[in-house]
C-alpha cells in the first residue's frame, strides 16, 4: 500500500507540474515565440555545458568527501567515474536508480551496505544546505529558510548524526559501537555550497544567451534559482523534472518575464541533460582502476 501511495504521489506531482507548465506555455506562447537568442548565445550555451559538467565533477568530489568522513575513503577518480556513470539514471521513474547504482558500486569496493546507503542519503541533505545558504538572499520566507538550514546543520553534527546512526543500527538488529562520522562536515558543506554556485552560474549563462542582464540581477537570479532547486529536491520527481521548472517560474517571476523564464528553464534542462550524458559517456571510456576485494572489512 505504501509503495502504491508513493507511486501515485510521484506521478501525481509530475502530472501536476506538467499541467502547470503546459498552461504557462499556452498563456505566454506569443512571448515565447518572440524570444531570440543573442548573437553570442553559442558562447554562453557552450560555457553553460562546460560549467554543468564541472558541477557534476564537483558533486562527485563532495560524495567522496562524505565517504571519507564516514571512514571509507575512496580515490577521487573512482568517485567521479561512478557518479558520472549513474547520473542519467536519475530520470528513470522511481528517482532512486542513480543512487542504487552508486551503492552497488560502493559495495563492490568493500564498503558496507549501511555506510554506502548513508553516503547517498546524506549527499542531497548537504546539497540542500548549500542551496538554502544561497537562497537566503532571495527574501522569500526567510525565517522558514533559516529554520530549515539550521535543522540540517544540526542534524549533520556528529553528536546527533551518530546517535541517529546507532538508533538505526539497533532497528536493523545490529549493534554499532562506532559512530558514523568523526568530525563536523564543514568541508562537505562548503563543497555543496560551491556545487550550488556552479549550478546557479550555469543557469545565469542560459539567461545571458537570451538577454543581457545587469550586475544587480545576478544575486536575485542565483538566490531564486537555488530556492527553486531546493524545492525540486524536497518534492519527489525523477531528476526534479517539472518541479524545478514550475518552481523557477514562480520564484523568479519578479526577476524575469514568464516567457523568458520558460525559454531559460527549457534550455537549462537540455543543457544539464546534455552535460550528464557527456559525463556518463566519458566515464565509460575511462578506466576507474582496480577495485579492492568486495569481502574486505567494512564498518
Amino acid at each position: 500500500m505504501g509503495r502504491i501511495l508513493q507511486w501515485v504521489m510521484r506521478w501525481g506531482i509530475l502530472i501536476a507540474a506538467g499541467l502547470f507548465l503546459g498552461k504557462a506555455l499556452l498563456t505566454h506562447w506569443q512571448g515565447v515565440s518572440e524570444l531570440h537568442l543573442q548573437p553570442q548565445a553559442w558562447i554562453y550555451v557552450s560555457l553553460a555545458i562546460v560549467i554543468a559538467v564541472c558541477a557534476q565533477l564537483w558533486s562527485a568530489l563532495v560524495w567522496g568527501l562524505i565517504l571519507e568522513l564516514l571512514r571509507h575513503p575512496v580515490p577521487k577518480r573512482w568517485a567521479i567515474i561512478t557518479l558520472l556513470k549513474n547520473a542519467p539514471a536519475k530520470y528513470v521513474p522511481g528517482s532512486i536508480w542513480h543512487l542504487y547504482g552508486r551503492v552497488r558500486a560502493a559495495q563492490r569496493r568493500g564498503i558496507g551496505l549501511e555506510f554506502a546507503t548513508l553516503s547517498v542519503m546524506l549527499e542531497p541533505l548537504f546539497i540542500m544546505a548549500g542551496g538554502l545558504g544561497l537562497a537566503l538572499g532571495h527574501g522569500s520566507a526567510p525565517n522558514l529558510l533559516i529554520l530549515a538550514l539550521m535543522v540540517i546543520l544540526l542534524a549533520v553534527h556528529p553528536r546527533i548524526l551518530n546517535r541517529l546512526w546507532r538508533f538505526w543500527c539497533r532497528r536493523q538488529g545490529k549493534e554499532s559501537t562506532v559512530g558514523a562520522m568523526r568530525r563536523y562536515p564543514l568541508s562537505v558543506l562548503l563543497g555543496a555550497l560551491a556545487f550550488m554556485a556552479l549550478r546557479s552560474i550555469t543557469f545565469i549563462c542560459i539567461v545571458l544567451a537570451f538577454t543581457p542582464i545587469t550586475l544587480g540581477l545576478l544575486q536575485p537570479l542565483m538566490s531564486g534559482f537555488s530556492f527553486a532547486w531546493v524545492l525540486s529536491l524536497v518534492i519527489p520527481s525523477p531528476g526534479g523534472l517539472g518541479v524545478f521548472e514550475s518552481s523557477a517560474l514562480q520564484v523568479l517571476n519578479g526577476s524575469l518575464s514568464p516567457s523568458l523564464l520558460l525559454g531559460c528553464v527549457t534550455v537549462y534542462r537540455l543543457v544539464t541533460i546534455a552535460a550528464e550524458l557527456i559525463g556518463a559517456g566519458a566515464a565509460y571510456l575511462i578506466d576507474e582502476g582496480k577495485e579492492p576485494l568486495a569481502n574486505s572489512k567494512a564498518g
